[in-house]
């Protein structure tokens, strides 16, 4: 008797071991968005985006430590500076004019926090699932492939802060 197997079939079926994988991964960029929330409440103007920033570095490192990579700070965070720039025309204006608005107490806090939770959670999210398909993918560190991670950025951004 012989047996064969589709292997096309085991593509679409994940092992247990990416299973997991995924699994922890879904996890970190949850934390990271709620963190991301939390970076949001500052209300100090521009801190919060630098904390924003911390925390989606954070999580790019430790994706990347999931799947084996070892990513330092600087490229990370030039990394994730770089993609985040591509979604000025999409969204991120938000979060300037969020922290702006903190400059003035009372209601400017309250506008700014709001508007920067939004792009905040929205934008982590998004970093966390084009890191994860990335390195899905066999991607590393060393070939991110800028153009394309941003494109699929722009995608993931757009389908998070509607969804929020």
């Amino acid at each position: 008797m012989t047996i064969t197997i589709d292997t096309e079939a085991i593509e679409v079926f994940p092992s247990t071991e990416q299973t997991l994988r995924l699994d922890h991964a879904g996890k970190l960029i949850a934390s990271a968005s709620r963190w991301s929330l939390a970076a949001a409440l500052i209300p100090v103007p521009y801190l919060d985006m630098a904390a924003l920033a911390g925390v989606q570095t954070k999580l790019v490192i430790d994706l990347a430590e999931l799947y084996g990579e070892k990513a330092s700070k600087e490229v990370v965070s030039g990394a994730i500076s770089v993609l985040l720039g591509t979604l000025v025309p999409v969204g991120a204006t938000h979060a300037a004019v969020g922290a702006t608005a903190k400059l003035f107490p009372g209601i400017g806090t309250i506008i700014g926090s709001v508007s920067m939770a939004a792009f905040g959670a929205a934008a982590t999210y998004a970093v966390g699932k084009v890191f994860v398909r990335h390195f899905e993918n066999g991607g590393r560190m060393s070939n991110l492939g800028e153009a394309k991670l941003q494109a699929e950025l722009k995608k993931e951004f757009v389908k998070a802060a509607s969804q929020s």
